[in-house]
């Protein structure tokens, strides 16, 4: 049975961490992320881990991005929660392009955290 609480939980971590993203918010960006976060991303590095290379690939981000609505909108977010794992899938809307995300959350006392970050271009990279 879905424990829709633990839904709610997952949803509300998500949707802050976007909201940071757009807000060019690098604590907000970091918060909720375990320590041994594992990132595959859409530029090199294409697979990193940790929250020291998590941060330096967000800081690309935000040199590149002009923040602000449209900058990084959740299309579509799904997610399935159980009692101490979740996964979560979305579009992203980046300005004029739309990148596939997958998380993968794990409940580490008592609060949900992001382990596990995946973005992903549709088809051919842009570029």
């Amino acid at each position: 049975m879905v424990d829709r609480s633990n839904e709610d939980q997952v949803r509300a971590v998500v949707e802050e961490w976007a909201s940071a993203v757009r807000a060019g918010d690098m604590d907000g960006v970091l918060a909720n992320h375990t320590d041994d976060v594992l990132m595959y991303d859409v530029v090199d590095p294409p697979r990193l881990r940790g929250l020291a290379d998590y941060r330096k690939q967000w800081e690309l981000f935000f040199d590149y991005s002009p923040g602000g609505d449209g900058s990084f909108d959740l299309l579509d977010l799904e997610i399935s929660a159980g009692d101490d794992v979740a996964w979560c899938q979305a579009m992203i809307a980046i300005v004029d392009l739309r990148c596939r995300l997958t998380l993968g959350l794990r409940r580490e006392d008592g609060r949900w955290k992001i382990a596990h970050e995946h973005h992903s271009f549709p088809g051919d990279t842009p570029g």
